[in-house]
């Protein structure tokens, strides 16, 4: 392990300057003109505070709530923070916008001034100022000798070869699960012994934080129970000795209180009556197991080694998966611009027992687990790949070569391409099983970063992409079931060429439509018109008033400009462009006023079209234009 130049100590210095004080922020919040802090809803900061900045994320709906409410699912909360000593934290509120965005999580360390004001909430109001960043140190982490281990990958973000320096995502790590007592409400979900059984498999629970972690890592990522350890300080009052990787803890607070206030609560009362500094001196993560109506299905540290669930989320596979996840600086896996990417771990969490399910290729990458049989794509070197790829669950089987694939882009965001087979250790994917799918992330593939699923792509189907600047194709030539192990064979090439050569790109295709050609109208006339190459025009146009045209061949699924000839004395008009017949309707588009009924421009817009033959329509949302033509040409 390579250790980061600035010294160990200074770090040490920085975070453990309330040593003698288990909650760090208590010591440096006072009440106003020196009265107990508790007396007020506000305090302020009396002096700087200085941590770790750290982002929070979660906030996870379920599958269970997507079918019973049969709403989109509720985006997850992200939140910045200052990570204190302690292992408490506040969150950032009303800073200067975009003051995180040169930070690191879990990184870089943050000075609070003072004068800032804390809320009962737990969240710190910055007030329009921002952190200054003290010094930029990779994440922390605290060994059971309650040092810590200042870690600097050094990574090659273009070789999935390179992953050496990976000290989240590999090794031994402990977990602890905390069963949390409130006053008006206690984690109820499982006893000890089976809230244990289901993060660790204790001979019962065959598939479980422990068991699942291990088999997508192929061994390399393995977590252990927390070892067994009595207080130091008995409160008596409930809260237990660590067993078996399980302990009680009661916190003397309501539900009411938030969820950041008891979380930090809990994080307090673990320090005191265990005599440590931080949560972490027990395990590389702890699980706070919460009372049901505290917070969402499930938040944690990204990256870090903290994180709480609502009740019997502790128990599903799923949410573990996906917070610890987090822990280990996974982002969220996205689809159409929400978290609904459930091929994999990282998307929405599912209320099932038991999951046989890994990660997607982005994250898969992100891992380094499979980076043995991983190829990177070069384009702007003329790379090209044609072959087999196989499935994550077959990663251990020798017939297989390539398992994952990453198309480099010149910026930071790249595509990541594998084939999902629905086998084995992954069995239980969500999406897109049996299908080659195609992943957009940023952060090279090394760091956090969140995902979005671009394609899922049968045999026959493709994808297209710029990437450094050439049109890369992905081609699914053939996926074979019936062999073992199983494969898909696939081909990314510029321009979708035989590796080897490069094919001229295909040629822009443009289809134009008279507007006078429809085959059945409403409303409308036809007109001679004075636009450049004559003919006729359609006017007379009123709102409510359509024009459908004969059928056209779209090549291929995808995006397409659509303009329109019109011309208009007044503004207020408008149009949509429909499918023969009103539904589905592709887009709408404002008619701009040109000072006549013959004085023409042109208008368009982007909209998605299916391949295959099409019968389009034009339908009137607003009065007072003319129309010439209009075309369709690929974006």
């Amino acid at each position: 392990m390579k250790f980061a130049s600035c010294p160990v100590s200074l770090l040490i210095a920085l975070m453990l300057r309330s040593s003698s004080n288990h909650s760090f922020a208590h010591a440096y919040l006072r009440g106003i003109n020196g009265t107990d802090p508790q007396d007020f809803a506000t305090q302020i900061i009396q002096e700087d505070l200085v941590g770790i900045f750290i982002i929070i994320d979660g906030g996870m709906d379920a599958e269970g709530n997507r079918l019973l409410q049969k709403v989109k699912p509720i985006q997850p909360k992200r939140t910045n923070n200052i990570l204190l000593s302690d292992g408490t934290f506040y969150e950032v509120k009303n800073a200067k916008a975009n003051w995180e965005e040169r930070l690191v999580s879990g990184r870089d360390m943050i000075r609070v001034p003072r004068g800032s004001a804390k809320n009962p909430d737990g969240s710190i109001n910055m007030m329009g100022t921002e952190p200054s960043v003290v010094s930029a140190e990779q994440f922390f982490d605290r060994n059971h000798q309650e040092e810590y281990t200042i870690a600097t990958p050094k990574q090659d973000p273009n070789l999935a070869t390179d992953h050496s320096g990976r000290n989240l995502q590999s090794g031994t790590r402990t977990v602890l699960a905390v069963r949390v007592i409130l006053n008006d409400g206690a984690y109820n979900a499982a006893s000890q012994t089976g809230l244990s059984d289901d993060i660790f498999g204790n001979g019962v629970d065959q598939v479980n934080l422990k068991s699942q972690y291990a088999a997508c890592s192929y061994n390399k990522l393995i977590f252990d129970k927390a070892p067994n350890r009595l207080m130091s300080s008995n409160p008596n009052d409930g809260s237990t000795a660590i067993n078996n990787g399980v302990v009680d803890i009661r916190v003397n607070m309501n539900r009411s209180a938030g969820e950041n206030s008891i979380v930090n609560g809990i994080t307090a009362k673990i320090n005191s009556v265990f005599g440590v500094t931080n949560p972490n001196v027990l395990a590389n993560h702890v699980m706070y197991c919460l009372p049901s109506g505290v917070g969402p299905i499930g938040r944690a540290f990204a990256p870090g080694g903290l994180s709480w669930y609502s009740n019997q989320w502790c128990n599903r596979v799923s949410a573990q998966m996906h917070e610890i996840g987090h822990n280990l600086n996974f982002g969220h896996s996205n689809e159409n611009g929400g978290y609904e990417d459930t091929s994999g771990f990282m998307g929405y969490s599912w209320d099932i027992d038991d999951q046989l399910m890994c990660f997607n290729s982005a994250k898969s990458w992100q891992s380094g687990w499979y980076a043995s049989k991983s190829k990177v794509v070069d384009p702007s070197t003329g790379g090209c790949f044609e072959g087999n790829i196989y499935g994550i669950s077959d990663f251990g089987n020798t017939a297989s070569s390539t398992v994952l694939l990453k198309i480099n882009d010149f910026s930071s965001t790249d595509y990541y391409v594998a084939f999902n087979r629905q086998s084995g250790i992954n069995a239980g994917t969500m999406e897109a099983g049996n299908q080659v799918m195609v992943t957009r992330q940023g952060g090279e593939g090394t760091s956090y970063a969140e995902s979005e699923l671009v394609a899922k792509l049968s045999a026959g189907r493709t994808w297209s992409g710029a990437v450094s600047g050439k049109n890369m194709v992905v081609n699914v030539l053939s996926i074979d079931l019936a062999s073992f192990p199983a494969f898909a064979r696939v081909r990314i090439s510029e321009n979708g060429g035989s590796c080897g050569t490069v094919p001229p790109p295909t040629p822009t295709l443009t289809i134009t439509i008279q507007a006078e050609s429809y085959l059945n109208m409403f409303g409308v006339i036809r007109e001679n018109t004075s636009d450049v190459g004559g003919g006729q025009n359609v006017g007379n146009i009123q709102t409510g008033d359509w024009m459908s045209y004969p059928a056209v061949t779209i090549p291929t699924t995808g995006t397409y400009r659509v303009s329109y000839r019109v011309a208009a004395l007044y503004s207020g008009g408008s149009l949509q462009l429909e499918r023969a017949g009103g539904t589905p309707v592709y887009g709408g588009l404002i008619i701009p006023a040109t000072g006549g009924y013959q004085i023409w421009t042109t208008v368009s817009h982007i909209v998605t079209l299916n391949a295959g033959s099409q019968f389009f329509g034009i339908k009137a949302t607003g009065s007072g234009w003319n129309i010439n033509w209009f075309s369709i040409t690929k974006a």
